[in-house]
């Protein structure tokens, strides 16, 4: 059952974000994996900030909230790691890969390209310096002086990314969207009261403008990538993410008004943890059994082939969260429970 304590919009938009994570990551045509990107990752940023807390001693917010990434980054790597070296490193797609420690030394700076084995873990390590980033501003008395260095660091990123310069632990990805988390953080509980108390008419006319951004951000900007420190315009950038940000805002909240909880959404927004360390290696089971089937791989290259793969490991992904939460949960940094679909 989905937990009553929770907030079932931003579930919702959790949700929407993952499910376009995990076609992005399909062999979809470039056009469908433009938009998958540019939609995906901005509401993780903005749910995040909506639950940080600044006024925590620095042990203790290692402790609540880095380790609660950390472990997963480690321990997934380091699952994903030995699935690459027996097996995706020798069939597949990943037949001419690099060194069989790479992926290792990847984990360790946290450098996306030398992570072979589950290329999605680099967001881990970027919300964790994002997540510190905004510790260390929040402790600024003066409300002007925390978004003028919320406002600096954002500079600083472009700057670097124009460079080229990712850092270590992707830190020039996390300085580049650090203004999405501190604006959902500065606001926490007063904004999810305002938000959830828009009348439907404000919240599609945020949606109808959100999507206009989209589209801008679509057609006139659409070649990027975070974590490869690919922004092109950075006014459009921001104004793409912050309008991604709103649409999935809006639409999530009309749709609790209008639908309820919707316990599938419910389960995989509260489980997207799970579901971003998980999929990768979920692809190369699903495509391992589908060769012994006969299928040839070729066919997870076309269009309908990746649709095919994105429904399936969606619906894969529901058993392994309950088997994870259930069985595995320190794997995640939880109490062990048993929550149902």
């Amino acid at each position: 059952m989905a937990d009553s304590r929770r907030i079932g919009w931003i579930d919702y938009m959790k949700a929407f974000s993952t499910l376009a994570v995990v076609l992005y990551h399909t062999n979809i045509t470039p056009s469908v994996k433009s938009i998958a990107y540019l939609v995906c990752l901005p509401a993780f940023f903005m749910a995040a900030g909506l639950f940080t807390n600044t006024s925590l001693s620095p042990s203790a917010f290692f402790w609540r909230k880095t380790l609660r990434l950390l472990i997963p980054y480690l321990v997934f790597g380091v699952l994903s790691w030995i699935a690459w070296l027996f097996i995706g490193r020798n069939f597949g797609e990943d037949t001419d890969a690099s060194a069989w420690w790479s992926p290792l030394a990847g984990m360790l700076i946290g450098d996306v390209d030398a992570l072979e084995q589950n290329r999605p873990l680099w967001f881990l390590c970027c919300m964790m310096m994002a997540e510190w980033m905004y510790y260390l501003t929040g402790h600024i008395a003066k409300k002007w002086m925390r978004r003028a260095c919320v406002l600096f660091a954002a500079v600083v990123g472009c700057v670097l990314a124009w460079f080229g310069i990712k850092g270590i632990w992707e830190m020039t990805a996390a300085l580049i969207i650090l203004p999405l988390y501190a604006v959902s953080a500065e606001q926490g509980v007063s904004l999810i009261n305002r938000i959830t108390a828009l009348k439907s008419k404000t919240l599609l006319l945020i949606m109808a403008g959100s999507v206009a951004g989209v589209t801008l951000g679509y057609l006139f900007n659409a070649d990027i990538s975070i974590s490869r420190c690919r922004l092109g315009n950075p006014l459009l950038f921001y104004l793409t993410a912050f309008s991604v940000a709103g649409m999935w805002m809006s639409l999530a909240v009309l749709l609790e008004r209008f639908a309820g909880k919707l316990r599938l959404l419910c389960y995989l927004g509260q489980n997207t943890l799970i579901i971003l360390c998980t999929h990768i290696p979920l692809f190369g089971a699903i495509k391992g059994v589908t060769m012994i089937a006969g299928i040839p791989l070729d066919f997870f290259q076309s269009s309908a082939g990746s649709l095919c793969l994105w429904v399936t490991a969606i619906l894969v992904e529901i058993p392994v969260i309950w088997i994870i939460n259930t069985y595995f949960p320190f794997l995640i940094v939880k109490k062990r429970k048993s929550p149902n679909p």
